[in-house]
């Protein structure tokens, strides 16, 4: 038998009462694993097996999968699931969790994501600046993932940055300047101000979640779904 915490990011039923849940855990990484009978009504687990519940999590390894037979709720997210736009990050963050990380354990995206969601459990966390936080759990968790860009020179030819004109180059992991445009035809353009942003964002400044002007976020949006949907190969629902 194991034993662990975890956020469930994913559901999908099976049979005519038995539930298959995605949890990300603290010891273990993302796991699969079975809840026999949580759709019914007087489920014993069905209390805390439910969206984006933090769970305290027992389960034993089957033939084929995990099956789970404790889940005690830590934290709900009530609140957060009552607000419809943070109800809304919180699909977002789920699945981007699902689509990113992969099985192994890495306390620090579990660090990172609790500290996202009690970040967003404060009341200046809405609209513009919540979406900041989003695009802060983005980039940090592409970090951790190996998927952090070059931001102080040129990917291609080395030379810092400086004035100018600059795109950012998925395929090529980072910055282009002008010259070196020619290297990937699909690079976006990207102001000095965005670049500066994510410099900070990369160095896990939190105060910039406190701090930075709101209307700094809208560049940076695009940015990051561009970044994302190239490393996943999909598209992707941003807020």
């Amino acid at each position: 038998m194991y034993s662990t915490e975890g956020i469930i990011i994913k559901e999908e039923e099976s049979g005519e009462a038995d539930r298959f849940f995605t949890i990300f855990t603290k010891d273990f990484g993302k796991i699969r694993a079975l809840g026999k009978g949580v759709r019914k009504i007087k489920a014993k687990l069905r209390s805390g097996l439910q969206f984006f519940n933090h769970i305290y999590l027992e389960f034993v390894q089957g033939k084929y999968f995990y099956t789970i037979i404790e889940a005690i709720t830590i934290d709900n997210f009530l609140d957060l699931k009552k607000e419809p736009e943070k109800s809304k990050a919180l699909f977002y963050i789920a699945d981007i969790l699902d689509k990113l990380i992969k099985e192994g354990k890495d306390e620090r995206i579990w660090l990172l994501t609790l500290k996202i969601l009690n970040k967003m459990g404060e009341k200046k966390f809405s609209g513009p600046r919540l979406h900041l936080l989003l695009r802060y759990f983005e980039w940090n968790l592409l970090n951790i993932s190996g998927y952090s860009p070059e931001l102080y020179r040129c990917v291609n030819c080395r030379s810092k940055l400086k004035e100018g004109r600059f795109y950012f180059s998925a395929k090529e992991g980072g910055i282009l300047c002008l010259n070196c445009r020619i290297k990937d035809g699909e690079a976006r353009e990207i102001n000095i101000d965005t670049i500066k942003i994510l410099r900070l964002i990369l160095g896990r400044k939190k105060e910039i979640l406190e701090k930075l002007k709101i209307n700094s976020e809208r560049g940076l949006k695009e940015i990051s779904k561009y970044y994302l949907e190239y490393i996943l190969e999909q598209e992707l629902n941003m807020i």
